[in-house]
Formats: C-alpha cells, sequence, structure tokens
C-alpha cells in the first residue's frame, strides 16, 4: 500500500480532491483526520520533553510513527492512500524521512477567496457561533480575518506552512494544486 498525503491552505479544495480522488477505486481519501495530530502528538512524547525518551533513538521513532500512519490505513483495501491534514506541510522532513517517494498534494487559493470563504460560512450560520472562534459571538469581520490570518490561526498557520514545504529542501515532494483547477 502506498500513501501521499494531502495539505496546503483551508477552504482550497482538499475536500473535493478527496472526492474525486475516491472515483477511483484504487485510492482511499478522505477529509482531514487524526493521523497528522498522532504523528505530532507522538514525536512531542519522543521528544526530551519525556524523561524517558534517552531509551528511544531515532530510528526507533521512525518505526513508531510508520507503524501508526500504516495502522490507521490497515483495514483499508486500496493500494493508494491519501491522508489529509493541513499539518504535513509543516512536517516534511518527516514525511520524506518516513516515505521517501510519497507525495505532499498542497491545496493552494487566493488568500481573499478563502477569507471570503470563511466569512460566509460565519454569516450563514449567525446563530451558531463557530468553532473557528472558540463559539465567541460577535466581532466583525475585520478581526475575524485578523484572527484567522495570524501565524496561530488557521489561515496564518496553514499559509507558512506551506511556504516552508514550498521554500524547504524536501520542496521536490510537493505539488501545488490550485483550487480554480478543480
Amino acid at each position: 500500500q502506498r500513501i501521499h498525503f494531502v495539505s496546503g491552505l483551508p477552504r482550497a479544495g482538499s475536500t473535493l480532491l478527496a472526492a474525486l480522488l475516491r472515483q477511483n477505486p484504487r485510492f482511499h481519501a478522505g477529509m482531514s483526520g487524526p493521523v497528522a495530530g498522532l504523528v505530532g502528538s507522538l514525536l512531542g512524547e519522543m521528544s526530551g520533553r519525556n524523561e524517558f525518551s534517552v531509551f528511544i533513538d531515532d530510528a526507533q521513532r521512525q518505526r513508531v510513527l510508520r507503524g501508526v500512519i500504516e495502522n490507521c490505513y490497515a483495514d483499508t483495501p486500496t493500494e493508494v492512500v491519501f491522508d489529509t491534514s493541513r499539518a504535513w506541510c509543516a512536517r516534511m522532513a518527516v514525511l520524506k524521512t518516513l516515505y521517501p517517494e510519497a507525495k505532499v498534494i498542497a491545496c493552494v487559493r487566493h488568500m481573499p477567496w478563502i477569507i471570503d470563504s470563511l466569512e460566509r460560512l460565519i454569516r450563514a450560520n449567525a446563530f451558531q457561533p463557530s468553532s473557528i472562534f472558540n463559539y465567541t459571538p460577535g466581532g466583525t469581520v475585520y478581526s475575524r480575518a485578523e484572527g484567522v490570518a495570524s501565524g496561530e490561526g488557521m489561515v496564518g498557520y496553514a499559509y507558512n506552512a506551506l511556504k516552508e514545504a514550498f521554500f524547504g529542501e524536501d520542496s521536490a515532494n510537493l505539488m501545488l494544486l490550485q483550487y480554480e483547477t478543480l
């Protein structure tokens, strides 16, 4: 079973891409799932933050991470798996080491259209405060745009991770896919 990764910017077509990929019965693709979060948590727990990390070498770390990724899809009967998370662009070195042949497909879209798409969601659900803003009612279109575009925000983090992947040394494993081409 081969694995590839879908990442990039929010509201830039990763869900649509997954639907298109699923039309091929050899492929498994879906919305963002837990795998990248598990990898991030395990990296943290196997780091110097944990006093027992001295008993784990890099080869063991790699086997643990590969085991988690592969076991999450062990029951998936397809030849190719596409795992989706905005975090993958920030983990290019890890992915390159674990899966040297894997590609990261990064969905991209013009930033103003992403912010507009998010704002339309907020306005369409005016009576249900969004988890994007910690369920806080109120704010303005400007404060919401600033929040999501900040480095810790939903869009800003993904954009910074995308830049790191694009300009980093593992960029040969990155493929950009424009929303408009979907």
